[in-house]
């Protein structure tokens, strides 16, 4: 389970709410400040004896939200620390106009040819966009490419994840 998926469940809830902090994962009573939590998770806690309690703060906070909230605590503790963040997603591009705008780059092809890549010239599409670990095997399938691919990695911000 990501993280941002774990948030968003728990504040899916009538009476609990989750906020992400630096490096911790804080729940409170809905309409409380993060700093009342009643819990609070490192992102990279790996069981429970790292997770802090203060059921004062608890207010009205329902038994079943806070079933909810132990339930998905256990997921992101039963999930490796490192699948609970999301991976990276880069575009390959090297050309921009004046404006800033255009893009001359590298993207799947998603029909049956040959050749699993085309370049693409004008606004990057989805099939442009890459996870770390598509470039990396890209890089080691053409080493040598790697370098070029290095040059023109372009980190994609993606607001969902």
């Amino acid at each position: 389970m990501k993280i941002k998926e774990a948030i968003k469940i728990i504040n899916s809830t009538k009476t609990v709410r989750a906020s992400l902090g630096k490096e911790e994962i804080y729940f409170h009573a809905d309409g409380v400040d993060r700093s009342d939590y009643f819990l609070v998770m490192p992102q990279k806690a790996n069981n429970w004896d790292n997770v802090e309690e203060d059921f004062e703060a608890l207010c009205s906070t329902t038994p079943k939200d806070l079933a909810r909230v132990m339930d998905v605590i256990q997921r992101l503790l039963d999930t490796p620390v490192k699948e609970r963040f999301p991976e990276k997603k880069y575009c390959l591009r090297w050309i921009d106009d004046d404006a800033g705008k255009s893009f001359l780059g590298l993207y799947r092809k998603t029909t049956g040819h040959s050749d699993p890549f085309w370049f693409i010239f004008g606004e990057p599409k989805l099939d442009a966009i890459f996870t770390e670990s598509e470039l990396n095997q890209l890089k080691k399938d053409n080493p040598r490419l790697a370098p070029a691919i290095e040059a023109m990695k372009e980190e994609v911000k993606d607001d969902e994840d």
